[in-house]
């Protein structure tokens, strides 16, 4: 890590803890501690594409550090971080793919074949603020990136190589509870689940990196926030139970869905809002909602969670905004120039999870649900729907010793079913009424540990789409580390009746029908090897 970056890390990190005092949490630091502790890694991941060749060869280095510092009446006072840089090399080395000169023949090409009616919109343009200066200006800051900003992606307005930034601290109280305050870029946590999320909303997604796959951790977007957390541990009736605030004062930012032109755009949406109607017409996109900053546009939730004998619980409650896009169709049935305005609605969510010990079983039963009331959903021959919808997901982890397979130590199993439910729906939604994901990852350990095979498998119901991806990790030693990988997905409907809004009815046809498809569903053309390196120090 260079050292003007660790430089203007030690600046930031400066103004926030001079920021937290200025709001009177009564820090008041007399002394540094200890000295600054540093962790991280480097590594390459370099992704082949069946039939494209190279589709990613990215390299990043991250460094976390935590500092602890002295104050009068606070306790474990210490200021975090995470940095992280990285340079994706895919657009220099197989720019006839991706980047900015990237082309095809129709829209949807990478995920479905031709027919007689796609002639209706034009491709989606690469990169439209490098090559249409007009589209760029409709799509207003949203999924428009140049083709630097793909190949750099933590480095923008936003300050993204910020992973993480904030100082914590505890107050012991009269009561015998703790009181714990942060303030900062951070990543707040809500759930358990991989791949598909129900309560861990707070942050925004970066799908743009590797579609669904990376782990949350790498993909969520920071925010600027503030929690505080009362820590009241054991009572009568609980044996652990604590009260949480979030305030998400940041300015609002989707979850960015790639922009035409990058490797991993999820539902091809972007290139689909990157398009215009065949022979010169308007553009699908007319404009993009922007919500400026105001205290009246913040975000905020609360969650209570404690444990109860074998169970451990949550309630929680997260006022927000949809961080999927919205589109308002502006024509009406029977228009067949689709122009759209995207929108990110203000939702309310009520939810909480459940996980459940079952010491028969030596197993954890898990249950997530999320009521949100608010959201939009596109149709295709009426403009769009404010509904309220239903997630769930049921989550079972178990270690398994299978002596069988030639190891003493156990397997990890662990299975989901994702649920989610549309209290309003309507024919011509892109979406099911009711719609099922499986996944299953299981996982062994050979070697000490050091050489760990998986299999991840995903099943989407709704668009008879499967994605499975066995992989083995090798620990050369503590500090290397060696991951291949396949990345497979079959089914997915592959073709499908153009309509734009008016031509047919029920949901199922272009170019709305990449909703329905799923995220797996539309990556059926994208089969991959994959190999990364990491050094760990």
């Amino acid at each position: 890590m260079s050292k003007t970056i660790i430089t203007t890390m030690n600046k930031l990190a400066a103004g926030v803890a001079m920021g937290v005092t200025a709001m009177s949490m009564g820090l008041s630091t007399t002394a540094v501690a200890a000295d600054t502790e540093w962790a991280g890694f480097v590594e390459n991941a370099t992704y082949v594409r069946d039939g494209v060749g190279l589709s990613k060869f990215r390299n990043t280095a991250q460094a976390e550090f935590s500092k602890q510092l002295e104050s009068d009446g606070w306790d474990s006072v210490t200021i975090n971080g995470t940095l992280r840089a990285t340079y994706d090399g895919v657009y220099d080395l197989n720019s006839d793919e991706f980047g900015q000169d990237a082309q095809a023949d129709y829209l949807g090409e990478n995920w479905h074949g031709q027919d007689t009616s796609t002639a209706i919109l034009a491709p989606g343009t690469p990169f439209p603020c490098e090559n249409d200066p007009a589209l760029c200006k409709n799509l207003d800051g949203y999924m428009d990136q140049s083709e630097d900003d793909a190949r750099y992606p933590d480095f923008n307005d936003q300050l993204d190589f910020i992973r993480e930034l904030y100082i914590s601290a505890d107050k012991q109280l009269e009561s015998g509870t703790v009181l714990n305050l942060s303030f900062g870029k951070q990543q707040v946590v809500w759930g358990k689940t991989d791949l598909f999320r129900v309560l861990d909303v707070i942050n925004p997604v970066d799908y743009s990196r590797h579609n669904i796959y990376d782990e949350l951790e790498d993909i969520r977007i920071p925010q600027w926030m503030l929690t505080a957390e009362w820590r009241m541990g054991p009572d009568k009736v609980f044996d652990d139970s604590n009260f949480s605030l979030v305030w998400n004062i940041d300015k609002f930012r989707p979850s960015n869905l790639g922009t035409c032109g990058q490797p991993y755009a999820i539902l091809d949406a972007g290139c689909f809002f990157a398009s215009r109607i065949n022979g010169g017409g308007p553009y699908v996109i007319n404009d993009v909602v922007d919500y400026d900053w105001s205290l009246r546009n913040s975000q905020f939730g609360a969650k209570w969670e404690g444990v109860y004998g074998d169970t451990t619980f949550s309630l929680n409650a997260l006022h927000y905004r949809q961080q999927l896009p919205s589109i308002h169709f502006l024509g009406g049935p029977g228009n067949n120039f689709g122009l759209f305005d995207i929108h990110f609605p203000e939702v309310n969510l009520l939810g909480g999870s459940i996980d459940y010990y079952s010491m028969d079983q030596d197993a954890v039963w898990r249950l997530e649900m999320a009521y949100t009331e608010g959201e939009e959903l596109a149709r295709d021959t009426d403009g769009y729907k404010k509904t309220d919808m239903l997630r769930y997901v049921i989550g079972f982890d178990k270690n398994i010793i299978i002596p069988e397979l030639g190891t003493s130590s156990a397997f990890m199993l662990s299975t989901q079913l994702f649920g989610e439910h549309i209290l309003d729906h309507e024919r011509d939604m892109p979406n099911k009424k009711d719609n099922w994901i499986a996944t299953l990852l299981f996982k062994g350990f050979y070697m000490n540990n050091r050489l760990s095979p998986q299999i991840i498998i995903a099943h989407d119901f709704a668009a008879e789409a499967t994605a499975i991806a066995p992989s083995i990790d090798y620990l050369i030693n503590d500090n290397w580390k060696v991951n291949a990988a396949f990345n497979i997905k079959e089914g997915g409907n592959k073709t499908f009746p153009w309509s734009v809004a008016g031509a047919a009815a029920g949901g199922q046809t272009e170019p709305l029908a990449r909703f329905l498809n799923g995220p797996i569903g539309v990556a059926n053309q994208e089969d991959e090897f994959q190999l990364s390196v990491r050094y760990s120090f």
